[in-house]
């Protein structure tokens, strides 16, 4: 029987925040996940973006006031979404294919359920190939 998505840790290595928020709070949050990423939700619950230490940097760069600046002016829209029964062979020839930016996990809803970070491939990888050693 293949893996699926659901086999994966999806609610590690990111925190949430608000298409509102501002900059300065996203600098924070991201503070206390090294390495993660900041998925960005509207009211509703829906991926719109995400921002990355990249995004925070270049936003200082270009001279944007952090304290006024909003999530959504500034967040990466290059996103890649899976559901939870999607098949891992399948979703890992697809962001082979696409490299997105992200790729996020959604319910039947489209509601957030997790983020699919670097790891979560290299695991991804990793079940895939130990089912193919094992012919299964």
């Amino acid at each position: 029987m293949g893996k699926t998505v659901r086999d994966l840790t999806l609610d590690d290595e990111h925190m949430t925040i608000g298409t509102d928020d501002s900059l300065q709070e996203a600098a924070q949050r991201l503070l206390s996940v090294p390495g993660g990423i900041l998925v960005v939700l509207s009211d509703d619950h829906r991926v719109k973006g995400v921002i990355g230490q990249r995004q925070l940097v270049k936003a200082v760069a270009d001279g944007v006031d952090g304290t006024s600046a909003k999530c959504h002016e500034h967040m990466e829209m290059d996103l890649m979404t899976v559901r939870l029964e999607n098949d891992l062979k399948t979703v890992l020839a697809q962001v082979q294919q696409r490299s997105p930016q992200a790729v996020v996990a959604v319910d039947d809803n489209d509601e957030f359920i997790g983020y699919f970070s670097p790891s979560d491939y290299q695991e991804a990888v990793q079940l895939v190939n130990n089912l193919k050693d094992l012919k299964l």
